[in-house]
């Protein structure tokens, strides 16, 4: 049960956000389905890592949700700096996004 609850709060300020966020801005700038495809890989990677990591640190996740909450992250350097597959999904929309990348 607590890790059902984990499982959401991730989901609702991290990786929802994240998914939501940049296909918006790439469907925006056109750009190839091939970048859409590496973000939204990234997203259903991301999940189960970020729980991981906030099972076995929930000070993290406390902190880095609340970061989220604030302004004062994002996100995409969140998940970035967490998930390998993420950071190169960030880098190969990072030319699509301009200066609105992460």
């Amino acid at each position: 049960m607590f890790r059902d609850f984990i499982i959401f709060l991730v989901n609702l300020f991290v990786v929802e956000p994240f998914q939501e966020e940049l296909n918006g801005r790439l469907a925006q700038v056109g750009a190839p389905q091939a970048v859409v495809s590496e973000v939204a890989s990234c997203a259903s990677t991301a999940l189960p890592i970020l729980v991981e990591r906030v099972s076995s640190d929930p000070w993290w996740g406390t902190s880095t949700i609340f970061r989220i909450w604030i302004g004062n992250t994002t996100s995409a350097v969140v998940l970035g700096q967490t998930v390998p597959t993420c950071e190169t999904a960030i880098e190969t929309a990072r030319p699509y996004l301009g200066d609105a990348a992460a």
